[in-house]
């Protein structure tokens, strides 16, 4: 007994040491993941790619001394790479090299494992330190990489803690990327590409809105653009190849507007084209160019093995002061009619 009685406050001072280690462990693990919980709600704060981006940088930033870094989307179609987030501690506004070889990701993107040399290696700037494949089953999202830091190594706990951040930088964008793509559809056309009617008319009232608010002297066109004799094709060449004249005249207007003109397919084989910033000779060129470019058109028709010409009739008007969304749209609709009912393949203003 007298021996254990010895014994005891020893023990007990193990004991309380060990406790002591454990809480700090304990404690350690609560801030990492408080941490780690602060980074998963600022990555899934924003729906915006270019923003998810920023945030997986200052994340890394709190715990690494990073002076380079940055993070790129992987286009599994194209197979490249898009830049949407540069740090560099130099400069407010960081640029990657044009001539940094991107090609280096998609290896790492192959093997799906995080790719470190240590910075002691490095022969010049923004080579790569560490990559990190972001990535689940089913896509492969993109890339964070580190360039350059002020630090001597990435600590293995370090390591561990950029790889947990992927992991929600990966679910983050992932979530972007599709929420892009439901409001894309919600808004294009799927045969053409273009704006639906929807997207139309709600641009329609913003401009109208726009005008009115600043009562702004310089005003918007409105171009309607019908295929002319459109159920012939359809009738003689089957609905595949008006499908196919459709896309091909979509391509020859997007060639021929401006980066600023709006084109949405309004119903059928008509199309709605908003003109920002107008005047009736502006207009009037645009919808005289669209039109003798789609007159020069040839379309193949593999049917016949022939080449099929293909025009269009235009009703063309600018927004007035007095004018709703209805009324602007059906003084078009009138020189449309006008246009197709006295020759076609012309455009008219009214």
């Amino acid at each position: 007994m007298s021996s254990d009685r010895r014994n005891d406050p020893e023990n007990t001072s193990i004991l309380l040491e060990r406790i002591q280690t454990l809480e700090s462990q304990l404690e350690e693990i609560r801030l990492q993941t408080n941490v780690l919980l602060d980074i998963a709600r600022a990555l899934n704060a924003s729906l915006d790619p270019r923003v998810i981006a920023a945030n997986i940088i200052s994340a890394i930033a709190s715990l690494i001394s990073i002076d380079q870094a940055s993070v790129c989307l992987y286009n599994e179609k194209t197979q490249d790479f898009e830049v949407i987030g540069v740090f560099d501690s130099r400069t407010i506004y960081p640029q990657m090299p044009p001539n940094l070889d991107l090609s280096f990701l998609a290896q790492v993107l192959s093997e799906g494992v995080t790719y470190y040399c240590s910075p002691g290696n490095r022969a010049q700037d923004w080579e790569w330190i560490c990559c990190l494949p972001l990535q689940n089953a089913q896509h492969k999202t993109g890339t964070i990489n580190i360039h350059a830091i002020r630090q001597a190594e990435i600590t293995p706990e370090q390591m561990q803690f950029l790889e947990t951040v992927a992991g929600h930088a990966t679910s983050a964008l992932e979530n972007a990327l599709l929420y892009a793509i439901v409001e894309r559809e919600s808004i294009t056309d799927g045969l053409t590409g273009v704006y639906n009617h929807r997207y139309f008319q709600k641009r329609l009232h913003e401009y109208i809105s726009l005008c009115q608010r600043h009562k702004r002297s310089v005003t918007f066109g409105l171009l309607m653009i019908d295929v002319d004799n459109f159920k012939q094709f359809n009738d003689r060449f089957g609905h595949q190849f008006g499908d196919t004249v459709l896309q091909i005249i979509v391509r020859e207007l997007r060639n021929n507007l401006r980066e600023e003109d709006l084109i949405a397919r309004y119903g059928g084989e008509e199309f709605a084209i908003l003109i920002p910033e107008a005047t009736q000779k502006i207009v009037l060129f645009i919808s005289e160019k669209i039109r003798e470019v789609v007159e020069k058109t040839q379309v193949y028709n593999q049917i016949t093995a022939m080449n099929v010409s293909v025009t269009v009739s235009i009703g063309v008007t600018l927004w007035r002061s007095t004018d709703t969304p209805a009324s602007v749209i059906m003084r078009a609709d009138h020189a449309l009619y006008e246009a197709k009912t006295t020759g076609r393949n012309q455009s008219i203003f009214r």
